[in-house]
């Protein structure tokens, strides 16, 4: 099986009636003459879970015959309008009904490791106009399609559906483009479609919504707590089909969404479940982000260190180091991800998917619990207080060791009153937004330090290894003093730029 090509599409759908005709689009902006026409047939089988856990996540997967993209279809949300299309040619070596490994094993998070089987046949006759500009390039694409939809019914065989649709799909074109179109549509009487895809009109009322709490003007903490965790559960699943794909920064979203889930679960969890629950979701959040670490620690670093060394003109033979530092990085890059990836596909990811899907559910069912907001003011004050006397032992540490120890215990609890902030934001909107704003400054240098400590860690490593010249050695001594000297310079700022957070962050509860 070749490795999946992605592309980005961004389109709109529309619900015409047999009888509505499409109105011209010559003229419109950039494009140049009347459209190029022309027809196709398709046919698409689609999958799922058998609990839809696909479509529920607005995903689709089809395998496609016809038209000029045949094969396997893979389609993830990417935003308003726009999906990314994973594209996998048919391949005569694999069964024809048989979803690709690659495509099961990237959605294991989404199914939870369900099997993917047909839901639905759907048959379309399209008639598609080209828009191009004065060189011939597609601008964008308007298609009229008649579908057929066969869904399996339970002991009746199946149930065909019928509707006429229009899609309009950007190519090279604008957004520009894309708003006249609409309005083009919109004129003739044709409206936007409710259904996000083919498949979910074809399914109708055997799909529902992930519930979410209903939220008013003034919305209790619980409902505030709920929505957050939900939104956090699904950036997670989001990161992890990036992880899974090599995106940039996928794993370090991964890990922020399970730090969230964590820190809200330290501070409120035991108001929202039993405090057996709580612990476990707390342990296992934990080990999947260190799990997921070293990956997020070589990226880093690796694109840290060559910056720093850029920067440092003073340093001899910068191509030799840079050449080491090169090495060390992938060779602790080719170990890192194959172990995310590991944790990502074992049982006990999937065990802690499944617990925050039962924790959130048994919260929803049950009515009343959560903290109160006197409640919640009094955890933010107790959290100010312990980052404040983290801040003044690190200030006053007297060893760089110690230091390092208290400064990354300051930094994790700084954190967590950031989250504790953020999932409660509502309750004080413009005092919570003003906090996030100050908690910035305070928390860059936090990080930075940190980045600092970890830094002298690996460069500490890359020379204590043997066989490596005398000139890279020299340029990682260089380095690893002015990572030093980077965190004698910063541990002054802790402590103003933490009275500056505090002091807005106070207004959040009072």
């Amino acid at each position: 099986m070749s490795t999946a090509t992605s592309v980005s599409e961004v389109e709109r759908k529309y619900e015409a009636t047999s009888e509505q005709q499409l109105p011209a689009l010559s003229g419109l902006p950039g494009v140049d003459g009347e459209p190029r026409r022309d027809t196709v047939q398709l046919s698409a089988l689609y999958y799922d879970t058998g609990e839809l856990l696909l479509l529920r996540a607005g995903i689709t997967l089809r395998r496609r015959e016809g038209g000029d993209d045949a094969g396997w279809h893979l389609k993830i949300p990417a935003g308003a309008d726009e999906r990314t299309e994973l594209q996998l040619e048919p391949d005569a070596g694999h069964p024809e009904t048989e979803v690709p490994r690659e495509f099961a094993e990237l959605l294991t998070a989404v199914t939870r490791g369900a099997a993917l089987n047909p839901v639905a046949l759907i048959s379309t006759d399209r008639e598609r106009q080209r828009l191009v500009d004065a060189a011939g390039t597609t601008l964008a694409e308007v298609v009229s399609d008649v579908v057929i939809a066969a869904v399996p019914e339970a002991g009746t065989g199946s149930d065909e559906r019928v509707w006429r649709e229009i899609e309009v799909e950007l190519a090279a074109g604008d957004r520009n483009l894309f708003d006249a179109i609409d309005s083009r549509l919109t004129d003739a009487g044709i409206t936007r479609s409710d259904a996000p895809s083919k498949l979910r009109r074809a399914l109708g009322d055997a799909v529902t919504g992930t519930p979410r709490p209903a939220r008013g003007k003034k919305s209790a903490p619980r409902t505030l707590l709920l929505e957050y965790l939900a939104a956090q559960k699904d950036s997670l699943v989001t990161a992890d089909l990036g992880v899974r794909r090599d995106l940039e920064e996928s794993v370090h979203d991964l890990r922020v969404a399970a730090r969230r889930i964590r820190s809200i679960l330290q501070v409120y969890g035991a108001d929202l479940r039993d405090q057996q629950t709580v612990d476990e979701l707390i342990v296992e959040l934990r080990w999947v982000g260190q799990a997921l670490s070293s990956a997020r620690d070589t990226e880093v670093q690796w694109s840290r260190l060559v910056d720093r060394l850029g920067g440092a003109e003073e340093i001899p033979d910068r191509e030799v180091v840079r050449a080491r530092l090169d090495e060390y990085f992938s060779g602790l890059a080719a170990t890192a991800r194959p172990a995310a990836l590991a944790a990502l596909n074992s049982q006990r990811y999937l065990d802690l998917l499944a617990g925050l899907d039962t924790f959130l559910a048994a919260v929803e069912a049950s009515e009343g619990t959560g903290p109160s907001k006197k409640k919640v003011a009094k955890s933010l004050r107790t959290m100010s207080k312990s980052v404040r006397k983290r801040v003044r032992k690190a200030t006053a540490a007297t060893s760089r060791g110690e230091r390092d120890e208290l400064t990354h215990r300051a930094r994790k609890r700084a954190k967590r009153m950031r989250y504790a902030i953020e999932s409660t934001r509502s309750l004080a909107p413009k005092a919570s937004d003003r906090a996030h704003t100050k908690f910035k400054g305070f928390q860059d240098v936090l990080g930075e330090y940190q980045d600092a400590v970890v830094a002298r860690d690996h460069i500490l490593a890359m020379v204590a290894e043997d066989q490596h010249s005398a000139e890279s050695s020299l340029g990682l001594g260089m380095l690893l003093q002015r990572e030093l000297d980077r965190g004698d310079t910063l541990a002054p700022q802790l402590k103003p730029e933490w009275k500056t957070a505090r002091k807005a962050a106070r207004k959040v509860w009072k």
